[in-house]
């Protein structure tokens, strides 16, 4: 009888464990494209502040995140940590660009980088709801997982940090009640 619990809460915490890896690394995949964002606005000589298109994405979000039952002013503000971690990988790349220049073509913005920010952010969404429908919220102690699953080197660890305190808040709108009898 021991055994069997045993398995059973072993199993429960290393789906938990595959389940928050796939949502962070979802995190890092969509961080990954910024340098390719920067190098288009550098070459086409575009700002990085967005402010109309930051409010679009964030707007979207929202709205992903009521269909999935979660409260969308979390959403708003993990998506708002996301994006100004975003600039500031955008900025400190462009940095880097100005000693190193780079020759090659970027990918386009519009046609090829939105599209997959715009999928990976809706993937998020749902990984993140399927999480705390599973699991509840994120908890502190999987920093560690998350840390080291957030692979870029112009991310810091204050970067990380407001990712993941953003991250622990997002939950469901209404709590679903377990108590409660269907």
């Amino acid at each position: 009888m021991i055994r069997c619990c045993l398995l059973i809460i072993f199993s429960f915490h290393a789906n938990a464990e595959n389940d928050a890896s796939m949502l962070f690394n979802t995190i890092n995949e969509r961080l990954s494209y910024m340098e390719d964002v920067a190098l288009f606005k550098a070459v086409n000589h575009l700002p990085i502040e967005d402010s109309p298109r930051e409010k679009r994405v964030i707007a979207s979000a929202q709205i992903s995140a009521a269909t999935q039952g979660l409260d969308s002013a979390l959403i708003k503000d993990f998506f708002k940590a996301q994006i100004d971690v975003a600039k500031a990988i955008q900025y400190r790349y462009r940095a880097d660009l100005l000693s190193q220049p780079r020759l090659d073509t970027p990918k386009d913005l519009r046609l090829e980088i939105r599209p997959h920010l715009i999928r990976l952010g809706d993937s998020l969404i749902v990984q993140l709801s399927n999480y705390i429908k599973k699991h509840g919220q994120i908890q502190a102690n999987e920093f560690e997982t998350f840390n080291s699953s957030i692979e870029h080197r112009y991310i810091s660890d204050a970067d990380k940090l407001r990712l993941f305190n953003a991250l622990m808040q997002v939950d469901y709108l209404n709590k679903p009640d377990s108590n409660k009898l269907d």
